[in-house]
Parts: structure tokens; sequence; C-alpha cells
């Protein structure tokens, strides 16, 4: 246990060096920051691919494995790609989405999905993220990447490695950093239009846009508790948001948003059973819900996390984001209230989770994934806002439903 503490601390302390908020200071010492990630994930990295793959397997923290004999779940003739190019956001298919691009925090990095211990959390699992991964297919990684390939093989724009960073090539159009907040959202996705216009792969005035925006987590855990004017919190995190869809309105035309909302950080606080590892990593990871000092502003830091929630759905609502036919902005509640799983005796299910109990496990990235698929083929009014049991549904488009749910289109 003191071990693994040990591990959790260098994790915590390498992480505020290296993740901290963006400054001016940055051009200057990005690569030097890079050079050391580079050099402490080196360490960790060689020969754990297939023997942590083996290990989360024996753990029951990969999603249920597939053969190649086992046939997808949909028929893909409902869905496939239009004949014609389509010309509205309301009649996209899954196999109209060409590319596939991502922001966001370390969720969306994928950090943890393999880890065997705390210090691997350092480790992003990219090629697995459950929005942006597609390594493999869909019947080792359940990622939204490998679901869509089933409709379109040409997709183009998910990271392909399990381990790498947002600055190696195999990243490709994921551009969420660990440790990110709402207030680096906007530097990503200028990042993410200077990428794909940068990419030959990229037709940016043909080719349908998928993008899935994710962000809060950080913000909920280290940030809020520490300013007592939590409406400007909240205002400026909502401006944040605004700001990111007038430039990928502005700079991607053809362009389907997917903004989901932020798990409720707070579900921490209930989880029964947590191992001795978790209970520290709660605490170094999240002190606005577990430190002793932010124990009295526990219920203020909750009472934000729900006024954040309610300004972003505002924000995605707004007519600007409304009022064209090769823009559209959906919002995905599915993580909202944070519901992991849980066993009969009502112990928490952390198979799903990562080794801090925090992230995700590759099967926790299935589910999301999964989740966010079924989000997308269904009306907005009847979305969910919990996560089930990974593969307890997989919606698929039909003959008289087989466009992406839009505002207009269900």
């Amino acid at each position: 246990m003191k071990f693994r503490t040990l591990q959790l601390l260098t994790l915590v302390a390498y992480l505020g060096l290296i993740n901290s908020q963006r400054t001016v200071l940055d051009d200057k010492f990005t690569g030097i920051f890079r050079n050391g990630k580079d050099k402490i994930i080196s360490l960790i990295k060689p020969r754990i691919q297939q023997r942590n793959f083996n290990t989360n397997l024996n753990s029951n923290k990969l999603q249920r494995q597939f053969s190649e004999k086992d046939n997808f779940f949909c028929d893909v003739r409902y869905g496939a790609r239009s004949e014609k190019v389509p010309n509205s956001v309301h009649k996209l298919t899954p196999g109209d989405v060409d590319i596939i691009g991502a922001i966001g925090d370390s969720l969306t990095a994928g950090n943890g999905a393999f880890a065997t211990n705390p210090l691997q959390l350092l480790l992003e699992g990219r090629g697995v993220s459950w929005s942006i991964g597609g390594q493999g297919t869909w019947r080792v990684y359940m990622t939204l990447p490998n679901i869509l390939k089933e409709y379109n093989p040409n997709l183009y724009g998910y990271s392909i490695s399990e381990y790498s960073n947002s600055y190696e090539k195999s990243s490709r159009f994921n551009v969420a950093e660990a440790g990110a907040m709402s207030q680096d959202t906007v530097i990503q996705a200028k990042n993410l239009v200077k990428r794909m216009r940068s990419d030959k792969n990229v037709d940016m005035k043909k080719h349908w846009k998928l993008i899935t925006h994710l962000i809060g987590g950080n913000d909920f855990c280290l940030n809020v508790c520490y300013f007592n004017d939590q409406n400007k919190i909240v205002e400026d995190a909502a401006n944040e948001l605004i700001l990111v869809l007038r430039i990928l309105k502005q700079h991607l035309p053809r362009t389907l948003v997917n903004v989901v909302l932020t798990p409720d950080v707070s579900i921490t606080t209930r989880f029964l059973n947590r191992p001795d590892v978790c209970k520290v990593a709660h605490y170094l990871e999240c002190p606005c819900m577990f430190s002793p000092t932010h124990l009295p502003n526990r219920q203020r830091t909750i009472n934000t996390i729900k006024l954040w929630k309610k300004r972003f759905e505002e924000v995605v609502k707004m007519p600007e984001f409304h009022d064209t036919d090769d823009f559209e902005v959906n919002i995905h509640p599915f993580l909202d209230k944070g519901d992991i799983p849980k066993y009969p005796n009502g112990n928490t299910d952390f198979t799903y989770m990562s080794q801090d109990c925090f992230h995700l496990s590759q099967k926790g990235h299935a589910t999301a994934a999964n989740a966010l698929w079924n989000s997308m083929l269904t009306t907005e009014s009847k979305r969910l806002h919990f996560f089930r049991r990974e593969l307890e549904e997989f919606k698929c488009p039909t003959s008289l439903s087989p466009y992406l749910a839009t505002t207009r289109n269900s």
C-alpha cells in the first residue's frame, strides 16, 4: 500500500507539472516538458502491452471479447453510406461520417485504460478511447470509431495506438490533454482545426466531420472549490464552450458536434467498498470533494456542478448553432449522473474503472462508447442520464430511421 501511495504521489506531482493550464511560457518550455514526459513514460511502457492486456482480461476489466465469427450487432445496410453525399447534417447516416475528432481531458486521452498500478495512469490509451480510439476492431475494443468503421471503413482521424500522446502522429485528431480544464478547450479547438487543415486526407469542404467534446472533471475536482464566485466559474465555462462551438462552426464546414455532459464527480463519495488505493487517489486527485479543507463547501461544489451542466445545455440550444444545414450540436447526458454499475449487494463494480477508481478501464471505455452510440441514435428527449452495464443495449439504425439523431430529424 505504501508503494502504491508513493506511485500516486509521483503521478499527481508529475501531472501537476506537465498538465497545468497553458500560459505564455508554454512555447518556451513545452519541448522540455514533453521530453521529460517521454522519458518517464519510456520507463513504464516497455513490454507491458500484452502483459497488461492479459492482467486486465483476467481481472474482468476488459470488454467482452468477440471472435471473427461473431457478427456485428446491426444490419449495416441501414445507416450505410448515402449514394450521394448529403447536403444536410440532418440527413447524415453513420456511414456518411468521413472524419472524426475529439476535445477533452484524460477521460478522452484514455489515461489508465490498461493500468495495473497507479503510476501507469500516466499512459494514455488513445487508441482505445471511447469517443476517438480506432485501435483494432469493435470485437476487441468497442469505441465509437470502431463502430462507425462498420459503416464506413474509410473513416479517418481516430487515434491508432494503445499508448500515445496528443503530440504524436498516432493521436491524429484526438487533441485532448490529460489535466485539461474548460479554459483549455479553445486552444484544443484551434489545434484541431489546424491539424485538419494540414492533413491531406481531409477535404475540408466535402467531408462530413464528427467531433466529441467532454470537459469539466478537472474543473470540478481541482478548481471550483477555490473560488467564492461560483456563478462566474460557470459563466466562464459556458463562454469557453460558446467560443469552441463558434470556432468549429466557422472553420469546419459539415460538422456534427457531440457535447457530452461531464460525469458528476460527487458520485465518487458514494462508492461502496472502495479499495484503499482509491481512497488515497480520490484525496489526491479530487480535493474539492475529499480534502478535509473543502468538506464544509462540498455541497456548494455539487450545486456548481448542477448549474454548470444546466448552462452547457443552454449553450447547446442556442439558435446560432442550429441555423444552418452544415453544422449541428447535440447534447448527450449519459454520464450526467456519474453512476457506475453495482453488484447485487450494492457494492460498486470497479471493473469499469482504472486503478484510481476515477478514470475508466478499457471495459469502461467500451461501455461509454456503447452509450454514446445509443445516444446518437436517440431523440434528445429520450436520451439516458445514466450509465448502463456493458452491452446491455445496442441501438441500430433502421430503414425508417437511418440518420444520426438531430433536433430536426427526430
